[in-house]
């Protein structure tokens, strides 16, 4: 399987994983302030259709309780919201203290939002916590994909779903790969004045699973029923496993 990697990755791998997570954490510290007017940018607002597509995945319903992983600014709460009603609850984990004073300001007057500042690799939560569990976006960026998922997969409910959301490494679309890796990092450099970070969203994406490689992991983790499938042309990809009963 492919790995995703900053370019000044480590040799070692235990001081690899740990500069990668450094190095991912100041950056999303930087660009918080940017993140979602750039996501709008790049994604041309389609990131909105895409989250709201990959919620629906959870089969969630009034009065369950749904996890967001690596939730950033926590816009996917939006989607995941309604969902679960005014007696539901929706959990949103990141490791980025500036991304989550974002979620915390935007949420703060509702009482059915928790955020909390974690680690995917070890979710603080429970066995059998949740009804579903979602990662937006934040897969690529995680040091050990398997354990992240493993997390995933251990929190949620017998019979509950997690999906995850993110970007393909071979998308089919014409233009696309010049445009991640030419024109995103443009973006963001006159946008949010941080050019690398955006390299490094190009960069990430093209070491990144395929769809396929994705699929099999949700089963080795444990999940079954699992669906596996692209959008915008191959350009994103989205899967969603069950938990067994």
């Amino acid at each position: 399987m492919s790995k995703t990697s900053l370019s000044s990755i480590l040799p070692d791998p235990q001081k690899a994983a740990t500069s990668k997570a450094q190095q991912v954490e100041q950056m999303f510290d930087r660009i918080a302030g940017s993140y979602d007017r750039l996501n709008n940018w790049i994604s041309m607002g389609f990131h909105k259709q895409w989250k709201r597509q990959a919620c629906q995945k959870l089969q969630l319903k009034p009065g369950h309780q749904a996890l967001d992983v690596c939730t950033g600014t926590g816009d996917l709460i939006a989607y995941l919201l309604p969902l679960v009603g005014e007696q539901g609850q929706v959990c949103g984990l990141d490791f980025s203290a500036q991304m989550l004073s974002f979620a915390q300001q935007r949420y703060q007057n509702q009482a059915q939002v928790a955020l909390t500042q974690g680690d995917a690799l070890a979710l603080p939560y429970e066995d059998n916590r949740f009804d579903g569990a979602i990662i937006s976006f934040g897969l690529r960026n995680v040091t050990d994909i398997p354990k992240a998922l493993a997390e995933m997969h251990r929190v949620i409910k017998p019979g509950g779903w997690m999906v995850n959301l993110d970007t393909a490494p071979k998308p089919l679309l014409p233009g696309m790969q010049f445009y991640f890796s030419k024109i995103v990092p443009l973006l963001g450099g006159l946008l949010a004045q941080d050019s690398q970070a955006y390299q490094y969203l190009s960069n990430s994406t093209q070491h990144f699973l395929t769809p396929q490689e994705l699929k099999r992991l949700f089963e080795q983790v444990g999940c079954v029923n699992v669906e596996s499938q692209t959008l915008m042309l191959g350009s994103v990809s989205l899967q969603a496993g069950q938990k067994p009963f």
